[in-house]
């Protein structure tokens, strides 16, 4: 589960900060003697989007920060004598 959100922070920060947010509003609602409210009432697309905004920021900061190699030649895999030969990159 840990690996989950370390690899996936981008999408599941949003949503932990929002269940955060729910827990503590349940917890004074409860101690204040009032109804709890559900957890489907917070705001739930805001939280959706929010981690989709992050996560296509994180992809749009990976890509573009990226440093191509353009003198990289790619071999293809190749089938000779019955066995594959997998060519690595030069």
């Amino acid at each position: 589960m840990i690996q989950l959100l370390i690899r996936f922070w981008p999408i599941t920060l949003p949503l932990l900060l929002y269940l955060l947010w729910m827990w503590g509003k349940r917890r004074r609602a409860r101690r204040a003697g009032m109804e709890l409210p559900l957890w489907t009432d917070g705001p739930w697309v805001w939280a959706v989007a929010a981690a989709l905004l992050m996560a296509i920021g994180g992809f749009l900061l990976l890509g573009l920060s990226a440093e191509p190699n353009r003198d990289a030649v790619y071999h293809p895999t190749t089938y000779k004598n019955g066995t594959l030969i997998k060519e690595q990159m030069q």
